[in-house]
């Protein structure tokens, strides 16, 4: 967070915080207006500009709040998740990720729209940002960690199935549907709601197999 800014009291944080996100989100960077953000949120324009320096330090701060704000709720609700099999483990940690898109749909709209159309001005600095994210999220110590791995070591896996041969497989499967529904939302024919909806859905399909098969017995 800017230094500037964390010095300003909490409850006047959250209130500009809020108050950007929504102009963001509904206007995207472009056509944002900080007058209308420095109106509703009982400031000057130089006081506003004085915490961020610029309106692209602005748009850059409130989509790492807004991501911030997503993962740590996420995760919030992942520690609350008590699942011993690793495949509901799996579906409960996509279904916590869906109700707190839905529960935050500004944020994530506004981090969406971030990643897959960054505003000219701001593309270097957001891919930046987004690929730091990415390669931080994606660590396999970090992921076998959040998805409890072992708990497939303790499963009836067939002869000659690992519990790395499974991991590695689901999240591979699960990367490309997480590539598919961005470039479905690339088109603009889908909400992000719809889209999360319909992720869920296949993804649950693809989860039931690998863990029960194709085949009746």
């Amino acid at each position: 967070m800017n230094s500037v800014f964390a010095k300003v009291p909490e409850v006047k944080q959250e209130l500009i915080m809020t108050i950007c996100i929504e102009e963001f989100a509904k206007n995207g960077y472009d056509n944002a207006s900080t007058d209308i953000i420095t109106s509703r949120a009982g400031i000057s324009k130089g006081i506003l500009f004085h915490y961020f320096k610029s309106k692209k330090n602005l748009y850059l701060a409130v989509v790492k709040h807004c991501t911030r704000l997503l993962i740590d709720r996420t995760m919030e609700e992942v520690d609350r998740i008590q699942a011993v099999d690793f495949f509901d483990r799996l579906k409960a940690i996509i279904l916590a990720k869906q109700q707190i898109t839905l529960r935050h749909s500004q944020e994530a709209e506004l981090v969406q729209r971030a990643m897959i159309h960054p505003p000219k001005a701001l593309k270097e600095e957001l891919d930046a940002f987004f690929s730091e994210h990415q390669t931080k999220y994606t660590d396999p110590f970090m992921l076998n960690d959040l998805f409890k791995t072992d708990l497939l070591a303790s499963g009836p896996l067939r002869e000659g199935v690992t519990p790395e041969k499974v991991f590695h497989m689901v999240m591979m499967v699960l990367s490309q549907y997480s590539a598919k529904y961005l470039q479905l939302y690339r088109t603009g024919d889908y909400t992000h709601e719809a889209l999360q909806a319909m992720l869920i859905e296949e993804s649950d399909d693809f989860i039931d197999m690998v863990k029960y098969g194709v085949y009746r017995k």
